[in-house]
């Protein structure tokens, strides 16, 4: 990623933190235009369109996100939330036990088998 784009997602991911969703969703939309394979910027709009109240968008967001990262426990982990927070439980439960294969010992693991005692 070249010197601009990266500014500018320290700028979008500084507006998303501070609640500035309008500011950090037109940073991220012109940085996956630029950088397209910027899975961080990804992560980044799907939280703000969730944020927003855009929820089928942020679904479609985060798994961009995990498509091009798809060893980030993180991303995944959003992802199956955002499906729970949907409703969605066949979703979620299936992002949940990748979570737990990446990397069974991690702390997102252990969130992802929490989130999993729900889903039985």
């Amino acid at each position: 990623m070249d010197p601009a784009t990266a500014s500018k997602l320290e700028q979008a991911e500084e507006s998303r933190i501070n609640g500035d969703y309008d500011s950090a969703q037109l940073l991220y939309e012109e940085i996956v235009v630029a950088a397209p394979d910027c899975s961080r910027a990804w992560w980044g709009l799907a939280h703000v369109l969730m944020n927003i109240g855009e929820f089928d968008l942020a679904v479609e967001k985060f798994r961009k996100a995990a498509k091009i990262d798809p060893s980030n426990q993180r991303y995944i982990y959003d992802h199956g939330m955002m499906h729970a927070m949907l409703s969605e439980f066949e979703e979620a439960r299936g992002l949940f036990e990748r979570v737990i294969s990446l990397n069974p010992s991690s702390h997102l693991a252990d969130e992802a088998r929490k989130q999993l005692t729900y889903y039985r």
